[in-house]
């Protein structure tokens, strides 16, 4: 009989801290790019209720012996009902013997494996020195997005939020980021070992909000996107050399937040080129030939090879449409952790 380990929404969160899923989705690219991680194809669904839709994304990590599979759920309609808008969960199975070894909360997974993204491309792409930040869109991953800037920026001192549909939820979202990161960091203190780091960059930053999109966006040096839209945000015109763009939203076709001609003018780094040109923001670029798939790069490479961008003269862009690896990767985390501190359920099958 095997043991499963059970880990809900409040285990994850002192299970995991954003630095450490930073550098095991970091990881997670580099096998893949080296052939150690594998993603099998995605499953979407769109049900026929409105504004509903499933994906399941699926991989192996030969090196760490593991593989699995995430079903998250978004039904948007939840809210009205007092549920929250995303659900599912994320399975990972022993490679040695096929037996299951974790089930995970797949939403409070999401939320960080996908800031952690974000900060990947910071990482490797961004000027170091960045000291303005702009998040477009404020919904629930926005303060995640925020927090995976901040542990790989060291010198920011201005994030800028614009919410593209509701500018007051901007305002609001903006006075209430730095409880709202903290709060985050507090929960993972047993495990993180740059708690007292990032609270004092917290403590340096102006948090505020934004209205006006063309002038947030000339003045920043960073930008993540992180939205459902289905329209270009940000223009070409409006983007200064030397910044760097996070495009977070776009999962599925059809869906777009920026300008696609800023495509041609920059360097294109992806998590999965299959996905990015197909569903990702990189996509109608590839649909209008503005660019073709030899003009995008996994950042996979970048992170085998540890070579980060060292010429901030031009526009970079890292689209993230999200990845296996990166939940399975999180999720072997955990449930690595849980068994040392304890924590989570341990169920017979």
């Amino acid at each position: 009989m095997s043991k499963l380990k059970v880990l809900n929404a409040e285990s994850i969160n002192k299970l995991l801290d954003m630095g450490s899923v930073i550098d095991v989705v970091a990881h997670g690219y580099g096998s893949k790019e080296d052939g150690s991680g594998v993603i099998w194809p995605m499953i979407y669904y769109e049900f026929e209720t409105d504004k509903a839709d499933m994906d399941i994304r699926s991989g192996y990590l030969k090196n760490q012996g593991v593989y699995g599979a995430k079903l998250l759920s978004w039904f948007s309609g939840n809210s009205n009902n007092g549920l929250p808008e995303l659900s599912g969960t994320t399975m990972i199975y022993d490679a040695k013997t096929g037996s299951p070894k974790g089930l995970v909360n797949a939403a409070a997974l999401t939320g960080l494996r996908t800031g952690a993204a974000g900060a990947v491309g910071s990482k490797y792409l961004a000027n170091p020195k960045s000291h303005k930040l702009l998040i477009v869109g404020a919904g629930n991953q926005a303060a995640f997005q925020v927090l995976g800037q901040i542990n790989v920026l060291p010198e920011l001192t201005d994030v800028s939020i614009y919410d593209p549909i509701d500018s007051d939820n901007a305002v609001k979202f903006a006075g209430n980021l730095p409880d709202i990161l903290n709060q985050k960091i507090m929960n993972s203190e047993k495990v993180s070992k740059n708690v007292a780091e990032i609270k004092n960059r917290i403590s340096k930053i102006n948090f505020s909000a934004v209205s006006n999109i063309e002038e947030a966006t000339k003045g920043a040096d960073v930008i993540v996107t992180v939205t459902p839209s289905t329209k270009p945000m940000l223009k070409l015109a409006w983007i200064t050399p030397g910044t760097h763009l996070n495009t977070i939203g776009a999962d599925m076709e059809g869906k777009q937040e920026v300008d696609e001609n800023i495509f041609p003018q920059a360097k294109v780094f992806v998590d999965d080129v299959t996905q990015a040109t197909s569903v990702g923001e990189t996509q109608t670029a590839i649909k209008k030939n503005l660019i073709t798939k030899s003009d995008v790069t996994e950042i996979g490479k970048l992170v085998k090879a540890n070579k980060k961008n060292t010429d901030f003269s031009g526009i970079t862009i890292f689209d993230s449409t999200g990845i296996a690896l990166q939940d399975i990767s999180a999720a072997g985390l955990a449930v690595q952790r849980a068994d040392q501190l304890n924590l989570g359920e341990s169920v017979d099958l």
